[in-house]
């Protein structure tokens, strides 16, 4: 019984919610919208496979050394060229360089060790070496390894002596030029004004100055023909080229005899004489005076005037900086001759050895330090003489004692060549002309001496 009323119970609240929903309260009727749900189950079953094989493979290059010889102008010039050594390396770390300097006998030197087999891979060659060096084949053609762009970045005139046969066997580093190098404050001492204008005056001030200061008035090499050769070109004589033994008559002209022995007679009769005489010389050789060269003469301040080259100038900068240029010293042009005024311009290569098993490591360095860059840096910045490719004339950086040598006007610039045996005739010149200044031989004894070392150097 209780059962049964629970189900009407039930049924009644059933009755009452359905009538509740289709009636409302609103007003409005809505009718359900029938609705179809349908279901999609996808399935997606995907396998990708990578596989990345990535191999690494680690090559080791091997470091090449080359062998770099040169002479040393000083310690300012060895420090200046490891710098930029140091700056090639950093730039090419595969490439070492081993610095070396030979103080003496440098081209015979480079010339055994070709004999030997342990020639350095790239090495100075002056200028007056460069024709033995090409024709005993020692010379890589550097026109083989160079771009004609390069190449042309160069003053024509200092490649001269390194062609033959439309190759050109090197590209000078710098080249520097003769001038004359004073002291002012003892020009002062002496009551001198102004630099000597010729060749008998720088005789005359020399004298001067010895009397009146008491130090020499000039320093000059015993020997050093090519520092004579603008002597006699200036008076007149031609400029000397021996190729062949008939070349020896060079020296049976006139102006030639009578230059050089005004040029040996200078320190025969400035200092040998002198001494005699109990005076003061007025023309000494370095070693007189307890230095090394005429740069240390000079900057030492043991003699009044030197007649020298520019890379005699980051020298004194260096070695001597309370020796100041302007104040204490100067630079004046070579005195002239009756004839106008000649100097000497000195010009030599970094030579790369033509049996190097290593020559495009070579040009690398090479092209390095001749190119714009190495010459700002060594040869601009650091005042180690005149840069050989152009367009530095102007440079902001360039040292003014190099400025006022190039406002230099010259009626003639010869660059140190006397033919194809230059370098060992200038050599056995100098001996024959050392031997006369000190009195051992007279003049017309060297004269002939040097006459039978062309004939002789030529004849085979």
């Amino acid at each position: 019984m209780k059962k049964a009323y629970s189900f009407i119970l039930v049924s009644v609240l059933l009755i009452a919610v359905v009538a509740a929903g289709c009636i409302g309260g609103g007003g409005e009727t809505t009718s359900p919208t029938p609705t179809t749900v349908t279901t999609t189950k996808i399935e997606t079953q995907t396998t990708v496979k990578t596989e990345t094989k990535v191999q690494t493979e680690t090559k080791v290059q091997e470091k090449v050394f080359i062998r770099f010889a040169g002479w040393s102008a000083g310690e300012t010039e060895m420090k200046n060229y490891q710098r930029i050594i140091g700056e090639f390396e950093q730039k090419y770390p595969n490439i070492g360089v081993k610095y070396e300097v030979i103080p003496q006998m440098f081209h015979e030197n480079i010339l055994a060790s070709f004999g030997a087999g342990v020639a350095p891979d790239v090495f100075y060659v002056d200028s007056s070496w460069a024709p033995i060096f090409i024709d005993k084949g020692a010379l890589y053609p550097i026109s083989d390894l160079a771009d004609k762009s390069f190449i042309d970045q160069f003053y024509p005139f200092l490649l001269k002596p390194f062609m033959k046969d439309g190759k050109l066997y090197g590209l000078p580093k710098d080249w520097s030029m003769l001038a004359l190098f004073y002291n002012k404050k003892l020009f002062e001492q002496a009551g001198l004004t102004r630099p000597p204008q010729t060749w008998e005056e720088l005789e005359e001030y020399a004298k001067i100055i010895a009397d009146k200061t008491g130090k020499p008035g000039l320093a000059i090499y015993l020997g050093g023909f090519n520092r004579y050769v603008p002597v006699a070109v200036s008076n007149g004589a031609p400029k000397p080229w021996f190729e062949k033994p008939e070349d020896a008559s060079w020296f049976d002209n006139p102006v030639v005899k009578e230059t050089l022995t005004w040029y040996i007679n200078l320190y025969k009769k400035g200092k040998i004489e002198r001494e005699q005489q109990g005076k003061t010389p007025y023309v000494v050789q370095p070693s007189d005076v307890g230095a090394g060269w005429l740069g240390d003469a000079f900057g030492q301040q043991q003699v009044a005037m030197v007649i020298s080259g520019n890379w005699m100038i980051p020298f004194l900068a260096d070695q001597f900086p309370d020796f100041k240029y302007g104040e204490d010293w100067d630079i004046a042009p070579v005195p002239a001759g009756k004839k106008g005024r000649v100097t000497m311009a000195y010009t030599v290569i970094l030579g790369i050895n033509a049996k190097t098993q290593h020559p495009q490591e070579a040009w690398k360095f090479v092209e390095f330090v001749l190119g714009p860059y190495g010459q700002k840096e060594l040869v601009v910045k650091a005042g180690h003489t005149l840069p050989s490719i152009k367009g530095f004339e102007n440079d902001p950086d360039m040292w003014p004692q190099h400025k006022k040598t190039l406002s230099f006007k010259y009626d003639q610039m010869i660059v140190f060549l006397w033919g194809p045996k230059s370098g060992v005739l200038e050599g056995k010149f100098s001996d024959a002309m050392a031997s006369a200044m000190r009195g051992e031989i007279t003049v017309d004894e060297a004269i002939e001496v040097m006459k039978q070392i062309v004939q002789e150097e030529l004849s085979s």
